[in-house]
């Protein structure tokens, strides 16, 4: 019961860039990042509408399982995807309130809407609430299981802002583990069984990216090797360990679709299953390809936001939608 009182505690613990920018000499010009922006902008940033894209995860079991022509099928998709996206950005205002005295030590994070002090605590709080509310209401339409994934989607939100996220390694598992758990939602949105292999291929992928998130976060502290990143349960010096982790679990995760190409649940779903051993290139190279980036220090905080802005990553990405289409052909 103290976790809202604290984050509001914390919220309100160092003063906003904008009790800053009032101190500043005549004539001092503010600091990158500080400019006027349009009143709604800041809520925007807040919410991260943009995010949303990363819910078109609960479309992957609808295509592996080609159930599209379901009946209900889609819509019942489509408010899932509603519904995780509220909830997802009601988790992002609770996860800034709870991160704010930390993000305004970060020189890109010190520009989010709360810690610069764009949008007061109260505000934030209810409109997370809102959201909540109407994300799980959408939620109870499309049917109990996806209701229940949800919520535990929506515990280990909270679990992992509270406590998780400053535990090393513990965090990136549980960040994975979110992840997985949009494509467990997407299966129950339509009622079909989600495939093991799909699962298995997720998590592993899933995790390599979440540790590209620590490794990003890592190659751009200042600090001595032994200066624990804010906030979080690492130092300067695991960064070379959590790129071994990294590239292992990425390379895992294309072993897993190497290996399924050949199995009997590729032979009786695909008429020419031995095409999909395609992908497997691709993916290689597109993970490949960011881990190489977050190598060189070139890496965005966010390795979705990355791929989603990086020409390569959608070659790679076109790549393996040829290959399944041409798997699925009957030709």
């Amino acid at each position: 019961m103290e976790y809202f009182p604290r984050i509001i505690h914390e919220a309100r613990a160092s003063p906003p860039a904008s009790r800053m920018r009032e101190s500043l000499p005549p004539g001092a010009a503010p600091a990158a990042g500080d400019r006027r922006v349009p009143s709604g902008y800041p809520w925007l940033r807040l919410l991260r509408p943009h995010h949303w894209l990363k819910n078109l995860f609960l479309a992957v079991p609808l295509l592996t399982a080609q159930a599209w022509s379901r009946p209900g099928a889609v819509a019942g998709l489509a408010l899932g995807f509603l519904a995780f996206s509220l909830v997802a950005s009601a988790s992002y205002v609770l996860n800034d309130l709870a991160d704010v005295a930390h993000d305004r030590e970060h020189a890109v994070k010190r520009h989010r809407p709360l810690a610069a002090g764009l949008i007061g605590t109260g505000p934030a709080l209810a409109v997370a609430a809102l959201l909540a509310l109407a994300g799980l209401a959408a939620a109870w339409e499309v049917g109990g299981s996806f209701l229940a994934t949800l919520l535990v989607y929506a515990a280990l939100t909270t679990l992992y802002t509270r406590r998780l996220k400053r535990i090393a390694l513990l965090d990136v598992l549980a960040l994975a583990a979110l992840w997985t758990l949009r494509l467990v939602a997407g299966a129950a949105a339509i009622h079909v069984e989600l495939s093991v292999w799909l699962l298995s291929f997720g998590a592993f992928l899933f995790l390599s990216l979440s540790l590209v998130k620590r490794c990003a976060e890592l190659a751009a502290a200042a600090g001595e090797p032994s200066r624990r990143l804010p906030g979080r349960g690492y130092e300067r010096r695991d960064l070379a360990a959590l790129q071994a982790f990294g590239v292992a679990t990425g390379v895992v995760s294309v072993l897993v679709l190497a290996m399924f190409v050949d199995s009997t649940a590729a032979q009786l779903r695909y008429p020419h299953h031995e095409r999909l051993w395609l992908a497997c290139p691709a993916i290689w190279y597109w993970l490949g390809r960011v881990w190489l980036e977050t190598a060189r220090g070139a890496m965005h905080h966010d390795p979705v936001v990355f791929s989603l802005r990086d020409r390569p990553s959608w070659a790679a990405f076109a790549t393996v939608a040829a290959v399944w289409a041409a798997a699925l052909s009957p030709l």
